[in-house]
């Protein structure tokens, strides 16, 4: 059976576009059946794309025997070695870019740091590995000109996407950032493949639909986790986003539909099949100054 992406990754709705080609394959299976994803149309990848094709690969690979067919343009596949796609995938993937492509020119290409650009992709299972990517995503956020408010907000913001997803689903996180200096703007990722918001949360939340499940996680302070133990919670991750010197687009895909976050609703985009996981996009413009 196979599963073939999009020629572009870029957004969530790719992302669902990816998700719902996956569970139409896997309706149908049996565990450790053959799957092939056939990314060899795959000409361009952000953020939200590797992450997320991380996610559902880790997802594929517990009860699938998974087949690549690698993309037949370098130049997606240049940027997610750059981005630390072949460090974090499973050795399973990553032998198999190696036995079809000349990967060795790739590996070895000049990786000029750029630490204050750039966080290449983070795996977290743990508290402590999202600190750790938190004082990576600092040095970014300075230098593209956050300081105080606003930069400890976006801080906050990635530190309480990943605690919630250790928290909420106990499966890791995968976690990235890019700049975009001729947008201006900052691309960040984070991705599961958990449950997904809706499945966390309908046993606390009887008798509400997926949409309002989800507009409960996002705008009340609505767990499954009693309040001692459950950290700050989505509401706070929007409050924190969505601080008024931000200029912020918020959209996840989580269980069957694309979302938008705004600083007081949350709208449904996009409806698709019923999925697991729970994929976030932020996109944040730099600030005007350095104030």
């Amino acid at each position: 059976m196979r599963i073939k992406p999009f020629n572009k990754l870029d957004s969530v709705f790719a992302i669902q576009d990816l998700l719902n080609k996956t569970m139409d394959v896997t309706s149908t299976l049996e565990p450790d059946a053959k799957i092939s994803l056939d990314l060899r149309g795959l000409k361009y990848i952000t953020p939200i794309g590797y992450t997320g094709l991380l996610s559902i690969l880790e997802f594929l690979e517990k009860e699938y025997n998974v087949k690549v067919k690698v993309p037949n343009d370098d130049r997606p596949v240049k940027y997610m070695q750059r981005m630390n796609f072949f460090e974090v995938c499973s050795k399973n993937i990553k032998s198999q870019f190696d036995d079809q492509m000349y990967m060795e020119s790739i590996y070895n290409r000049n990786r000029y740091n750029l630490e204050t650009e750039l966080m290449e992709t983070k795996k977290a299972t743990n508290y402590e590995d999202i600190e750790e990517i938190n004082d990576s995503i600092k040095k970014i956020l300075k230098n593209k000109g956050f300081r105080g408010a606003r930069l400890s907000n976006i801080q906050t913001f990635i530190t309480e996407l990943g605690n919630n997803v250790i928290d909420h689903t106990e499966t890791p996180c995968f976690i990235s950032v890019k700049s975009n200096n001729e947008d201006r703007e900052m691309e960040i990722a984070v991705t599961d493949n958990g449950d997904g918001i809706y499945e966390s949360l309908k046993d606390t939340l009887r008798g509400l639909t997926t949409d309002e499940v989800v507009r409960a996680a996002i705008m009340t302070k609505a767990s499954r986790l009693e309040q001692d133990d459950r950290g700050n919670g989505l509401l706070d991750v929007k409050q924190k986003a969505f601080h008024p010197s931000n200029e912020v687009i918020l959209d996840l895909c989580t269980n069957n539909t694309v979302y938008r976050v705004s600083k007081k609703d949350v709208q449904s985009l996009n409806k698709g099949s019923k999925s697991f996981g729970t994929f976030f996009q932020l996109k944040i413009k730099y600030p005007l100054d350095n104030s």
